[in-house]
């Protein structure tokens, strides 16, 4: 048993020590029918296949539905950072969020990943939808 808690703390150890801290940063400009959409939540994750996903950055679309955002993380392997966005583009229901995840390119990795536009109104293969709570406090 001793020999099995050893081996495992070894690992430990050996996965942290080889870890490499990479980053990504993406930009570009939320669009919905053609037009700019400020403050939509963009979020930068990095993809785990044992545990959840890893969220490395946070950030609103501005006033021009412009963003900027930058995340890094220390892996044994390469990072698979991928951007989800949230938002109110074609939803059938006011009260309710639209969230797309964008993988970014593996090449993109250490630089950044300028996505231009980001046509919000084109349905994606995999998307959720989310209802937004309305209640006031």
């Amino acid at each position: 048993m001793r020999s099995f808690v050893l081996l495992i703390l070894v690992g430990i150890c050996y996965s942290s020590v080889m870890a490499v801290m990479q980053n990504v940063t993406v930009t570009g400009t939320a669009l919905c029918h053609k037009k700019r959409m400020p403050n939509v939540q963009v979020e930068l994750y990095e993809r785990d296949t044992l545990d959840p996903n890893d969220l490395l950055a946070s950030t609103y679309t501005n006033a021009e539905g412009e963003f900027k955002i930058f995340g890094e993380e220390d892996e044994v392997g390469s990072i698979q950072p991928f951007l989800r966005i949230s938002h109110g583009c074609m939803t059938s229901q006011p009260n309710c969020k639209r969230v797309c995840d964008y993988d970014v390119p593996a090449g993109k990795i250490g630089s950044t990943y300028d996505m231009t536009y980001v046509p919000l109104d084109i349905a994606l293969m995999i998307e959720e939808i989310d209802k937004v709570s309305t209640q006031q406090a």
